[in-house]
């Protein structure tokens, strides 16, 4: 099982295994919470945005494929995929 793993400075990381794929944005160090932070996804790309007081911004995250399903859990947003 040969597993790639990325991480930035933006607190996101990507692991593809196999066939599969996992997009970890991890925004529990900031002032916000699951309210202030929106995720849409379009195509192979997801657009996070966090609109907290203090905190405003919006980046794009490349995705490896389109399809791809969006969870959250404490801070963390998850989006995964398969190829």
């Amino acid at each position: 099982m040969d597993a790639l793993t990325e991480r930035s400075p933006l607190h996101v990381s990507r692991t593809e295994q196999d066939d599969d794929w996992t997009v970890v944005v991890d925004f529990s160090s900031l002032p916000a919470t699951a309210d202030h932070v929106t995720v849409e996804l379009v195509g192979s790309e997801a657009v996070v945005a966090v609109d907290a007081p203090g905190r405003q911004t919006e980046f794009d995250v490349d995705l490896p494929s389109p399809g791809a399903v969006e969870t959250r859990r404490n801070g963390v947003v998850t989006i995964t995929g398969g190829n």
